[in-house]
């Protein structure tokens, strides 16, 4: 089986950082159409690396 991966845009990082104050991690991942695992990784990482 075969998987394309894409990275995380800066556009999509912007959102995320944006919405993160008044959207749940679903509802971001929704509006950028990518997992919410993906979304969640990607705040975790952020909040630990400042």
């Amino acid at each position: 089986m075969t998987h394309c991966y894409r990275h995380l845009t800066t556009e999509d990082r912007a959102a995320i950082m944006m919405m993160r104050a008044t959207h749940s991690v679903r509802v971001i991942a929704s509006h950028l159409r990518r997992a919410s695992s993906t979304v969640s990784r990607d705040v975790a990482w952020r909040l630990a690396n400042g």
